[in-house]
């Protein structure tokens, strides 16, 4: 497909953009690649201690910050507060929310290759 005037147009020799969810999935990984490669680096020790929940949080959060920000942006309203339940309640919905979106980008993902 071909942009013509702002549009695209069937049968051009240019491919179709990919799906959204594998542009937003290589936009998330390239923002959250720090997070990534700590939570790797964790990973690869074998340990299981706080700084790994640490950076398994902070891998989280990043990849909320790009596609779950009305619940990223809850969570962090908790910052600070004495309020438990409310903080783990909306940290229990950032991790649906963004388990949601890797099913959804890795099903992208998956139409892709099988093209």
């Amino acid at each position: 497909m071909m942009a013509a005037a702002g549009r695209w147009v069937a049968g051009a020799a240019e491919a179709a953009p990919p799906p959204p969810a594998v542009s937003e999935a290589a936009a998330v990984r390239s923002a959250c690649a720090s997070a990534m490669e700590a939570l790797s680096a964790c990973m690869q020790k074998g340990s299981d201690d706080a700084g790994c929940m640490q950076a398994r949080m902070g891998l989280t959060m990043c990849i909320a910050q790009q596609v779950c920000s009305a619940e990223a942006d809850l969570f962090h309203s908790y910052k600070g507060s004495a309020d438990g339940e409310g903080a783990v309640a909306a940290f229990n919905a950032v991790e649906s929310c963004t388990a949601r979106w890797a099913s959804r980008a890795q099903g992208g993902q998956q139409v892709e290759a099988a093209q």
